[in-house]
């Protein structure tokens, strides 16, 4: 028989986290998340920042490219590249070396009444090279992190499969 598990996912800000259970247990666990930390280096971590970074052609290493792509293999989107951004703890740490190609408070983004959520702005004020996406697919792109992640520690459970709470922004606008 497959576990059920009931799922809560924070979408926050800065940082996304994701909580469960077992159906029928009262022990809550926070999901260790898999995601490039450095160059090279896969690790998992309870957050996960909620930060897209868009290379420049040839920025990143193909080993490092590799890593992530052979990690996620089976289970859909790789964990922390997905189409060609990487998301998470080293997206952060690229974003803060180049910031014009980070695109972080996506989901800031998605309340504001003076922007379409989904045409591509971000990141906000980029140069003319750097691959732009809506706040809509920054934001599902960290969901997506999150289902493989999840997937591959429980492949007998998809994500997809489980009672799943989301949790969005705090300030919507009313329109």
């Amino acid at each position: 028989m497959t576990t059920r598990y009931t799922v809560g996912i924070d979408l926050g800000t800065s940082n996304t986290v994701v909580a469960f259970a077992a159906e029928g247990e009262d022990r809550i666990q926070v999901l260790e998340i898999e995601q490039l930390v450095g160059r090279g280096e896969l690790a998992a971590r309870t957050l996960l920042p909620s930060v897209r970074y868009h290379p420049a052609a040839g920025e990143l290493d193909p080993a490092t490219l590799r890593l992530v792509a052979s990690a996620g293999e089976g289970q859909g989107a790789p964990p922390a590249v997905l189409g060609e951004a990487v998301v998470g703890q080293y997206a952060r740490e690229l974003g803060a070396q180049v910031p014009g190609r980070a695109v972080a408070s996506a989901k800031s983004w998605l309340s504001h009444a003076g922007v379409d959520r989904n045409a591509a702005i971000l990141p906000w004020g980029a140069a003319e090279d750097v691959p732009r996406v809506s706040p809509v697919v920054a934001s599902a792109s960290y969901l997506a992190h999150v289902r493989a992640a999840w997937n591959r520690q429980h492949p007998g459970a998809a994500l997809e499969n489980q009672d799943i709470v989301l949790t969005v922004p705090a300030s919507f606008d009313e329109g």
